[in-house]
């Protein structure tokens, strides 16, 4: 299964367009299409895009610090094959300081993935649980997280300003 994860585009939508676009070429369609917060809202002016090529796909969306408006978690939990996954923004968590707090919320809700944002940078991390930052999208970033049948993730970073 794969999950694209975007990140912080700031209402940038054609980037956002361009970086689906990207990813529909190089990966085929997504079965999840994740958005870490920080323009959540975006992904609304793209889901029709989303669901022409997978009407099944799963949009889940986080509330990020700039985001004002829609009605957003600031968390979530999804399971893929097995694999708990932990959605969040980040800001809650100070991750610009320290992922501790974020490493430590993944294990407490017994996922072995955490995504985020918040930092605009992208970040591979592994401790208790894998931390994946997929970068700023209004940055032309973000990632690609192929899922095993084994529950065996696989990461693909994707930066449309060197790829």
């Amino acid at each position: 299964m794969i999950l694209f994860v975007f990140s912080d585009s700031h209402g940038d939508r054609l980037g956002l367009r361009q970086l689906l676009e990207t990813a529909w070429t190089r990966y085929g369609t997504a079965d999840y299409y994740l958005h870490c917060g920080d323009g959540a809202r975006d992904m609304d002016s793209v889901a029709p895009l989303i669901y022409d090529r997978n009407p099944d796909a799963e949009i889940v969306q986080v509330r990020g610090n700039c985001d004002f408006y829609g009605d957003y978690p600031d968390e979530e939990t999804v399971t893929v094959h097995g694999c708990r996954i932990f959605i969040t923004h980040g800001h809650h968590y100070s991750v610009k300081s320290s992922l501790y707090l974020l490493d430590d919320a993944a294990r407490e809700r017994h996922c072995s993935i955490a995504l985020f944002g918040h930092t605009h940078e992208p970040l591979m991390e592994m401790r208790s649980a894998l931390l994946l930052n997929p970068g700023s999208a209004q940055n032309g970033r973000m990632l690609a997280l192929e899922i095993s049948d084994t529950g065996k993730p696989r990461v693909h970073m994707i930066n449309l300003n060197t790829n």
